[in-house]
Order: structure tokens, then sequence, then C-alpha cells
């Protein structure tokens, strides 16, 4: 199996549909991660940066798979030097 890069909105969309095509429901994945169905809900609607971690736990409960989590910072440097 090849390596998929997902950006923040990617991961969201993965682990929404992650759910879809279970035979889950947000409350049986949110029992089995030990976290409420009100935060895998937020997890699945938006993308904020601290729900990052519940997305890539739901990813790797349903699916085959293991998510590295990766972050890059660009510096520019400045064009007047």
């Amino acid at each position: 199996m090849q390596e998929t890069r997902l950006d923040v909105e990617g991961l969201r969309q993965r682990a929404e549909q992650a759910i879809e095509e279970s035979p889950y429901t947000q409350a049986d994945v949110a029992r089995e991660l030990e976290v409420s169905r009100a935060s895998v809900n937020r997890a699945l609607k938006d993308t904020s940066p601290k729900l990052e971690k519940l997305r890539c736990r739901i990813v790797e409960l349903l699916e085959p798979c293991r998510v590295e989590r990766k972050r890059i910072f660009l510096l520019h440097p400045d064009s007047d030097e």
C-alpha cells in the first residue's frame, strides 16, 4: 500500500469518511477511544489543531494504517539581503 499525504482538511475528511464507511456510529467510536461523542463530532466538523490527534486516532482505529503527524515550517530569507 502506498502512503498518502493529507493536509488538515484532508485528514478531517478521511476521519469523517472512515466513520461513514464503517459499521460504527460516532458514539461507538467515542466509546472505543474513551472520549465524548461531542469530541468526535467536533473532530469531524472543524479543522481545529487541538482535535488533530483525535482525527488521527479515528483513522487509525477504523483503517489499516498508522498516521504519522508531520509539520513543516518554511523560513524564507528577506529579499533585502
